[in-house]
């Protein structure tokens, strides 16, 4: 669908999906599964700089209060790669979540 998008239509979607991450960090806070983070820190197109490590700062604080949550690798691929070119790293983090089990809420 990307490729049919128009400039407007991608800046719109990227918007929402900030405001989206936004808004997940108290959702996360209170997780009560196990879930793993595989970090892209490649360049991606459109952005500028290092804004996208700026945006990675925010989960920081949120994993350290929260020990269901962790971060499983950091990969040099960008976010539209990672399945691609870090597919051992994702597959690392898929068998720390099973590892980790699912505790049930009574």
């Amino acid at each position: 669908m990307g490729a049919r998008m128009s400039a407007d239509q991608h800046a719109d979607v990227n918007i929402e999906l900030n405001e989206i991450g936004h808004a997940s960090g108290p959702v996360l806070e209170r997780l009560a599964c196990p879930l793993r983070f595989v970090l892209a820190t490649g360049a991606s197109l459109g952005n500028q700089g290092d804004e996208m490590e700026q945006g990675r700062t925010v989960l920081a604080p949120i994993v350290a209060r929260n020990p269901n949550l962790a971060i499983s690798a950091k990969v040099a691929s960008n976010h539209t790669a990672i399945l691609r070119k870090d597919h051992f790293a994702v597959a690392r983090a898929v068998r720390e979540v099973a590892a980790a089990g699912v505790r049930t809420v009574d």
